[in-house]
């Protein structure tokens, strides 16, 4: 009891003496501000605080993402959620990823009717039964759009898929549109980053657009990295960022950080038209309708 006294007169004497001085000082310990007043002989060695961190990176929540215009032709522009689609079979409830980093991953093994848990890969056209499984293209010939559910507190038919040629639009059509897209790993997660039009990069940010050279999960990462703060910063500008999410083919899930896919409003004879990207390129195609892919809706 005796030092315990002692020690708090001792920090009362040393808070007195700092508040004096008037000198405020900050430090960040894994993430977190923490601000204390401090004298020019009063010193805290931090090093000595054990904190321990998260075993899993912090994921930044979609507050800090700002929707921002994206020309889908020469008289239209739209804008994209705040993540990608996610659905949750045994609540029949849907609702955007909380945040643009977020993908289930390998999880959507588990799709069922009644699999308790979030999913994000959807057979084409899916919007009426996200949890098809089937690898017969025959069994998705009718286009329902995702966007016709309520999603979240967003009411049905707020948002919509974007069509192929929309999408090609963006990727490669748009004013200065290889200028306006780029690989890269945020926060330890794999994808794509779109650029919206007129993209400005904000203070003590630097982006680099484009790919890279060679095609590998490293790749995204030896392209270019940003933590999580830059990240808030570029979504704050409007940048968007598609996880590579992998596929799904039935209810095997496979390329998780390695490529991404997602799907468009379009169908062909036999696939139907979405984005896919990897380390070293992104484009547009035709896939199998069967495979489960990502899904990033717009709205007008």
């Amino acid at each position: 009891m005796k030092k315990f006294t002692l020690l708090l007169m001792s920090l009362l004497m040393v808070s007195i003496f700092a508040v004096a001085q008037k000198k405020l000082c900050v430090h960040t310990i894994y993430g977190e501000k923490i601000e204390y007043i401090a004298s020019d002989v009063a010193y805290i060695d931090f090093e000595d605080v054990t904190t321990e961190p998260d075993d899993d990176p912090v994921v930044p929540e979609s507050g800090s993402f700002v929707a921002k215009p994206f020309s889908v032709s020469a008289t239209k522009t739209v804008t994209f959620s705040p993540g990608n689609l996610q659905y949750h079979p045994a609540n029949d409830e849907w609702r955007f990823a909380p945040s643009q980093l977020e993908y289930i991953g390998n999880d959507n093994a588990n799709i069922s009717d009644t699999y308790n848990g979030w999913i994000d890969l959807f057979g084409w056209g899916t919007g009426n039964n996200p949890t098809n499984t089937s690898k017969d293209n025959g069994d998705y010939q009718t286009f329902v759009d995702w966007g016709s559910n309520q999603i979240g507190s967003y009411a049905p038919n707020t948002w919509r898929t974007l069509t192929y040629i929309e999408w090609e639009y963006i990727i490669n059509e748009r004013s200065n549109a290889s200028n306006l897209k780029g690989v890269a790993q945020v926060n330890g997660v794999n994808g794509l980053i779109l650029l919206p039009d007129g993209w400005t990069c904000p203070s003590g940010v630097t982006f680099k657009s484009g790919f890279d050279d060679d095609l590998c999960t490293e790749c995204y990462g030896n392209y270019q990295t940003f933590s999580a703060s830059d990240w808030s910063k570029l979504e704050s500008s409007g940048a968007v960022f598609f996880p590579a999410a992998g596929y799904r083919y039935g209810s095997g899930v496979s390329d998780v950080q390695d490529d991404g896919y997602c799907w468009s409003a379009s169908k062909g004879s036999y696939y139907a038209g979405g984005l896919y990207f990897y380390s070293s390129g992104a484009n547009m195609g035709d896939h199998g309708r069967g495979y489960g892919r990502s899904v990033r809706l717009v709205q007008d």
